[in-house]
């Protein structure tokens, strides 16, 4: 009697991979790590969630611009988890001169660690093509966990701080995002770029008020051809404080005329 190995055909597909379960849930013990601080100086994970909630925030790969989008985002937009009690600390597979060299270069106000053998990313299930965002409690427990499931699946930066707040007892007023109709409801135009009325418009990450709204055109490029943009034309609405911005298909006097409308501009 022989075996055979069984070969799909040609026109069946094969079973997708199953999903590999997190080693690190919320409620665990996370594992704390000797990381570079800079180029002549080392510190623990656990020296910054001792006396704090911490969030704990992996950045991508730094030669892609994806690390700036969320280098910057908690630069500019990370005040929530201050007013909750917490603090902001960022990971970095770079070499502990290139880290420090994009640190100065975005003007981070927070700690940024060199982790080049990537081994905290894989004890908290992420990688740099696909990182994530962490909250830990003094007592060095996992109690808010974001893996993202795509290059851009960052989340708020509100959501961290609401976790943090759950841990110090502290009240956050999260504001209200109003945002735009989706993608191919009916627009009818935006008003004047400058500050929204009160109560309407503010910012999903960090809360401003103030806006832009800009046209955007978008060529072939590396990143037109990832997400399917190849010459096409959106509007975008632009916090001005941290630079988030939401985009939109449709032309910019059509945008604004909507905006107009929803923001009593």
């Amino acid at each position: 009697m022989t075996s055979e190995a069984f070969e799909p055909s040609e026109n069946e597909a094969p079973e997708p991979a199953p999903e590999r379960e997190p080693k690190l849930h919320i409620g665990d013990t996370v594992p704390d790590f000797e990381l570079r601080a800079g180029p002549r100086k080392k510190a623990t994970l656990s020296s910054f969630w001792g006396e704090r909630p911490l969030a704990l925030v992996f950045l991508h790969a730094l030669d892609t611009p994806f690390a700036i989008e969320v280098a910057v985002q908690w630069r500019d937009g990370g005040a929530p988890v201050e007013k909750a009690g917490g603090a902001i600390v960022g990971i970095s597979n770079a070499r502990p001169y290139d880290m420090e060299a994009f640190r100065e270069r975005w003007n981070l106000t927070y700690p940024l660690l060199s982790d080049p053998s990537s081994a905290a990313y894989k004890a908290f299930d992420v990688t740099p093509e696909l990182p994530g965002s962490f909250v830990i409690d003094p007592a060095g427990a996992l109690r808010y966990a974001h893996r993202n499931g795509a290059a851009l699946d960052n989340p708020p930066t509100w959501d961290l701080a609401d976790a943090i707040a759950e841990i110090t007892g502290k009240k956050l007023d999260r504001p209200e995002s109003k945002v735009l109709p989706p993608i191919g409801a009916p627009i009818v135009g935006v008003g004047p770029r400058g500050k929204a009325a009160a109560g309407s418009y503010t910012c999903a990450k960090c809360g401003n008020a103030d806006y832009d709204v800009l046209d955007v055109s978008t060529a072939s490029g590396m990143l037109s051809r990832l997400f399917n943009f190849q010459n096409r034309r959106f509007s975008a609405v632009v916090c001005r404080k941290c630079r988030y911005s939401e985009l939109y298909q449709a032309d910019s006097s059509k945008l604004r005329n909507a905006v107009d409308l929803l923001l009593g501009s």
